[in-house]
């Protein structure tokens, strides 16, 4: 399975999850399957970090659309009532932003991961969605294909890095529900499957900008749709 493959499916579970938890909040299977959006969003981060040309550049397109889709994030969440106050970055941009500035402490290594540590504190102590989840996912897939750097035509290597990733995702995901005394995320380790099958290859992958536009523009057409619409 190539990274665009996986790029669709997480862009799928998570315009599903929103579905769920804004129009239909009766129907839970909605939001299980939302669930497995963020571990692939935060392997993609990791490759992405690897592989990419112009990190600076990755990091500017995070922050820049992390600052645009806040205002929609909020208008989905709170609904219209919370115009006008300040915005406490929740959406999920800014944990992948904060996510990337881990990746770049943790590759310089050193006294530098007490760099990526602190990020974690500050997305958990901040309010950044899934806290220092969100940070340490990243890192944990990040450190998963550091492991087989160089085995890329061992035919082995990738089914051991898939069931590397699979346990990093199980243990980052019981140690987050057991911290949020709930459940409900463990269902986010069914991402596994998908990964389990990466191939390491890009595929044909979504425009650069798709998801960046996708994000806030698919927020607010359900805010429009459960306003104006839906009874």
């Amino acid at each position: 399975m190539t990274s665009a493959a996986l790029q669709w499916i997480a862009v799928l579970a998570m315009a599903v999850d929103h579905v769920g938890y804004l129009l239909f909040p009766e129907i839970p299977l909605l939001r299980a399957f939302g669930r497995i959006s963020f571990p692939i969003f935060s392997f993609l981060l990791a490759e992405g970090f690897r592989h990419t040309s112009d990190r600076k550049k990755y990091a500017l397109r995070l922050a820049v659309f992390a600052v645009l889709s806040e205002l929609p994030y909020e208008l989905f969440l709170y609904g219209p009532e919370r115009l006008g106050t300040l915005f406490p970055m929740k959406n999920i941009l800014f944990s992948l932003l904060l996510a990337f500035g881990a990746l770049w402490c943790a590759e310089r290594g050193g006294g530098f991961f007490f760099g990526a540590a602190l990020l974690a504190l500050g997305a958990e102590l901040g309010g950044f969605s899934y806290g220092a989840y969100g940070v340490a996912l990243p890192l944990c897939f990040y450190f998963c294909s550091r492991a087989f750097l160089g085995e890329e035509k061992n035919e082995d290597a990738g089914w051991k890095r898939g069931l590397l990733a699979a346990a990093l995702l199980t243990a980052c995901t019981v140690l987050y529900c057991a911290a949020h005394s709930s459940m409900f995320q463990i269902w986010a380790v069914f991402a596994a499957v998908p990964l389990f099958f990466y191939n390491g290859e890009r595929g044909r992958r979504m425009p650069r900008y798709f998801f960046y536009v996708f994000y806030p523009a698919h927020l607010l057409f359900l805010v429009l749709l459960n306003v104006l619409v839906l009874p």
